[in-house]
């Protein structure tokens, strides 16, 4: 077959239900973190996860076959950090929409509309996605990471400290300042990510009132998250070191 002739790659199918069942069996898993990691739906759907996605990279590494994805765009450094702080936000941002409104309406017993209200500071990462783009074109993105990562962070470090005295303004005032630096570099980390390419209840104690509980594991959640934009900023450090060495595509 010449060059110019094309061909039909076989859909993966195998591949594809692997990543299917690991998927599945974390969302299991997370959903039932409540009933503490002795529970055979959350150390199972863990141990599910981890079998499905080895066997899965394994098959991924087999030449001479069509591939769900093409783990070999894993080796390239640059797009490794791009997709790592992308990632993160991602798993933050989620966690967010899950967190606060519980915060709210069973810690702070507001109404569920409150509740759900407050969550609209997230539709700034939709007005600001345009502009921070345009920035990133004119300003390259050391500057836009670093100053996001600072307000993503202090956003979640101010949970962390007002955890136990939140009221209403304040979760707005935190969540609008997340929002801001997870605009800064959510859609900005994938581009950055691309250019590298050549192609394209847990802490609260039973015996606590249930505000309290809810409080209490909010808190922790904070402190999960925290930790995750630090790994966001480990991130970004990386990628400026690899650009001021001339390894980025900016």
């Amino acid at each position: 077959m010449s060059d110019n002739e094309s061909h039909q790659d076989h859909f993966n199918f195998s591949e594809y239900l692997l990543i299917v069942l690991a998927l599945v069996a974390l969302t299991l898993a997370v959903n039932n973190l409540s009933s503490g990691f002795a529970s055979p739906l959350v150390w199972g759907g863990l141990l599910v996860t981890v079998i499905s996605f080895v066997i899965f990279f394994k098959l991924a590494k087999q030449e001479g076959k069509a591939h769900i994805i093409n783990i070999s765009v894993l080796k390239n450094t640059g797009f490794n950090q791009g997709l790592l702080i992308y990632t993160f936000l991602q798993f933050i941002q989620i966690n967010l929409t899950f967190v606060i409104p519980n915060l709210t309406q069973l810690g702070l017993k507001t109404s569920a509309l409150t509740s759900g209200m407050l969550l609209l500071g997230s539709l700034l990462s939709a007005f600001f996605g345009p502009v921070m783009g345009r920035l990133l074109d004119s300003q390259g993105f050391k500057k836009l990471f670093l100053i996001g990562n600072f307000l993503a962070m202090a956003g979640i470090l101010l949970y962390i400290i007002f955890a136990q005295k939140l009221s209403i303004a304040l979760i707005v005032i935190f969540h609008v300042m997340f929002m801001t630096g997870f605009s800064m570099m959510y859609n900005n980390a994938m581009t950055i990510g691309l250019q590298q390419l050549e192609v394209m209840h847990i802490a609260g104690s039973p015996y606590q009132g249930q505000s309290k509980q809810v409080v209490m594991g909010s808190q922790a959640a904070f402190i999960v998250l925290f930790i995750f934009t630090l790994l966001i900023f480990a991130c970004v450090l990386r990628l400026i070191k690899r650009d001021k060495q001339g390894l980025v595509k900016n």
